[in-house]
């Protein structure tokens, strides 16, 4: 259900665009209540825009993804990093509690999911990214069964827990995918907290560990170092770089990959008593289809800001922070909270003179 508590911006003349009319206009809409949506919000809780802002976002829940981590591979219960979405949201924030279906930036409109429509003068996003676990053949069904785990999610990261504390030895298989994912260094958190929980049970000596990645050697040198450092020593730990999961066969425990060496391309298939996936990732759909992403390129589907500004590249009223723009580097909840505060010191005054 959404607020009424609803700006008092003045009508707008009507737009070209073939978006609904809005029924309601406010200076500032917020896409998106995760880390970096709330860290605004934060950021502008004591000054005179409060009563301005409007906040789209559809869940009842925070979740601190983060810590996910901890949940997967030290046993931290999942309920302690969720807290009600309300509790964070200032008192005299309007709040839809839906879905977006479609922004218009020409119009400057958000179409909500139940087809009503709001304007604005300024439009954060910060809609993140979604997890794709069907682009790997066989994994969303089978996932917590047949060895297969991953602490990317609030269910899924409490039974890898479960399963990295029964493990008994064999091999073990840690991925990450060609797409940006959130958590930077997260994937090699998980191995390196897994690998210490078995030396705990007294299993290490028994299990053969595999760090697969679809990055390439050129670009996967320096992220997993350490890890090619070991490998080199001899130490049980085997690093494949250029390696895409793609499919799982679970009655087999076998992880099949799309391996690509320079120009050439194959298939591979490694057996696995434990299987630790990082899915596929990509920004909502919706980001796209409104002309705010790329339309091609490495960074398709991400949004196309000016990464020293946060700004849309043609849209200068609009801007975007978190793991679904389109810049470089790691995605990480303190990346994403360093850009919240830094538009939101930018949009304090410009928002303050409309």
């Amino acid at each position: 259900m959404s607020s009424s508590n609803a700006s008092s911006s003045s009508p707008r003349p009507a737009s070209p665009s073939a978006a609904p009319s809005p029924s309601a206009f406010h200076r500032i809409v917020i896409l998106g209540g995760g880390e970096a949506g709330l860290t605004v919000l934060e950021a502008l809780r004591d000054t005179s825009l409060t009563p301005h802002i409007t906040l789209v976002e559809p869940s009842e829940y925070h979740y601190d993804q983060p810590a996910w981590v901890r949940v997967g591979t030290d046993g931290l219960e999942k309920e302690q990093t969720r807290s009600r979405e309300i509790l964070q949201v200032p008192t005299g924030v309007t709040w839809y509690q839906q879905q977006a279906a479609r922004i218009s930036p020409e119009a400057r409109t958000i179409t909500l999911a139940d087809g009503s429509c709001i304007g604005y003068d300024y439009l954060l996003v910060a809609l993140g990214t979604e997890t794709h676990w069907d682009r790997i053949r066989h994994l969303k069904e089978h996932l917590g069964r047949h060895g297969i785990c991953s602490a990317y999610g609030y269910e899924q990261a409490e039974r890898t827990w479960e399963m990295i504390q029964t493990f008994e030895g064999g091999r073990a298989l840690f991925t990450a995918p060609s797409t940006p994912f959130k958590g930077g260094d997260a994937p090699l958190q998980i191995l390196r907290n897994a690998e210490s929980v078995w030396r705990d049970t007294g299993v290490r000596d028994q299990t053969e560990l595999y760090f697969t990645t679809a990055a390439q050697p050129d670009l996967a040198g320096d992220p997993y170092a350490d890890l090619m450092t070991r490998e080199a020593a001899r130490e049980d730990l085997h690093v494949y770089t250029g390696y895409e999961l793609v499919d799982v066969r679970p009655e087999k425990q076998e992880a099949v990959f799309s391996v690509t060496k320079g120009n050439s391309q194959s298939e591979a298939v490694l057996p696995y008593d434990l299987l630790h996936v990082v899915p596929p990732m990509r920004p909502p759909s919706l980001l796209e289809e409104s002309g705010l992403a790329y339309r091609n390129g490495p960074l398709k589907g991400y949004m196309n800001i000016a990464p020293d500004t946060f700004r849309h590249k043609r849209f200068d009223n609009v801007f975007g922070i978190g793991d679904a723009i389109g810049v470089e580097g790691v995605k990480t909840g303190e990346r994403a909270r360093r850009q919240a505060r830094a538009v939101a010191e930018m949009l304090h005054p410009l928002a303050a003179d409309t």
